[in-house]
C-alpha cells in the first residue's frame, strides 16, 4: 500500500509542525508543509498530494486565492480549508463555489483532524 500524500499550508510553523508530527503518528502518511498560499501552490505541482490541509489567513497570498489556483491547476485536487474564524468570508466562499470538501475550525484537535483527512482522501485504487 503506497502512502497517502498530505500537503499542510499554515503560516503558524509551531502548528504545522504539531499537524505533520501528528499525522506520522497517526497514519501511514508523506508530509510536505508550505509557510503560505504562493509556496502551497509550488509545492502542490511538484508533490501532487492526495490531500491539501489549508490554512485561510496567510501573507503573501491567502489560503482562499491559493486554494483557487490549486483548484484550477487540478480540478480534481482534495482540499480541507482551516480557520479560525468559521465565518471568514473567503472560508465560507471555498466551500460555496465547491473548492473545499470542508472547513476545520482552530484550534485543530489533531485525532479530529486525522480522522477527517482520512474521511476525504480519496479512495483506495
Amino acid at each position: 500500500m503506497t502512502k497517502k500524500k498530505v500537503l499542510i499550508v499554515d503560516d503558524e510553523k509551531s502548528l504545522s509542525e504539531l499537524i505533520v508530527e501528528s499525522l506520522m503518528i497517526f497514519g501511514d502518511y508523506c508530509v510536505e508543509s508550505a509557510n503560505n498560499g504562493s509556496e502551497a501552490f509550488e509545492k502542490y505541482k511538484a508533490f501532487m498530494p492526495d490531500i491539501v490541509v489549508m490554512d485561510v489567513e496567510m501573507p503573501v497570498m491567502d489560503g482562499y486565492e491559493s486554494s483557487y489556483k490549486i483548484k484550477s491547476f487540478d480540478p480534481n485536487a482534495r482540499i480541507l480549508m482551516l480557520t479560525g474564524n468559521p465565518s471568514d468570508s473567503r472560508a465560507r466562499r471555498t466551500i460555496e463555489e465547491g473548492i473545499a470538501l470542508t472547513l476545520i475550525q482552530k484550534p485543530v484537535k489533531l485525532m479530529e483532524l486525522n480522522r477527517t483527512i482520512n474521511d476525504n482522501l480519496p479512495a483506495q485504487s
